[in-house]
């Protein structure tokens, strides 16, 4: 069984904010590949040919794109955002 864990994402440039169950086991370029996809219909274009980052909120922390959900400081109800 996959240990998932519950984040807050907030998306500053479309005053929007998701709720996602992440796989402890993903990395995080696959988290921001989930919300992005989404996300050049929303923001008519803005993240097409941006590179988003994800940070954590609360420490200002940017997570490396490589790095596991599992080895960060990303815990149940973590508020994150993506800029």
């Amino acid at each position: 069984m996959d240990f998932k864990v519950y984040v807050l994402i907030e998306i500053p440039i479309l005053e929007k904010e998701c709720e996602l169950f992440v796989p402890a086991d993903r990395r995080i370029h696959e988290i921001i590949s989930v919300v992005k996809k989404n996300i050049p219909e929303l923001s008519k274009g803005y993240y097409k040919d941006h590179n988003p980052k994800l940070i954590n909120k609360t420490t200002g922390k940017e997570y490396d794109l490589n790095e596991f959900v599992k080895n960060t400081n990303i815990k149940m109800g973590t508020r994150l955002l993506i800029v």
